[in-house]
């Protein structure tokens, strides 16, 4: 028997696929499944290029982020995350699972 809390099977990513060219699906534990814009998830990175270190404020302009961004590489960190090289050059960001399934309760295409 599993001691841990339900609402953790939220966050754990079973399986990811593409969906065309400018979005993605993430299957989760707890049996659901989100798409997300790839172009949300290049806006909503986190890293020191598109946030300011100390405030956490955005400094990404989201004007500046092409409508039609492509993943051209997305890849596993551990278990906990994944990393992804976007066709504007840009691939210095982590979306840990638990990132991505609230830009999905945001920003989830029906």
């Amino acid at each position: 028997m599993s001691t841990e809390p339900s609402d953790s099977r939220r966050t754990v990513a079973v399986g990811i696929r593409r969906v065309g060219d400018h979005a993605m699906a993430i299957n989760w534990q707890d049996g659901s499944e989100s798409v997300i814009a790839l172009r949300d998830i290049r806006i909503a990175c986190g890293c020191a290029v598109c946030c300011n270190e100390l405030t956490g404020e955005q400094v990404l302009d989201p004007n500046s982020v092409p409508d039609d961004i492509q993943a051209t590489r997305i890849a596993p960190v551990g278990n906990y995350a994944l990393t992804f090289e976007w066709s504007d050059g840009h691939a210095t960001g982590i979306h840990p699972w638990e990132h991505l399934r609230e830009l999905a309760d945001r920003c989830q295409i029906q």
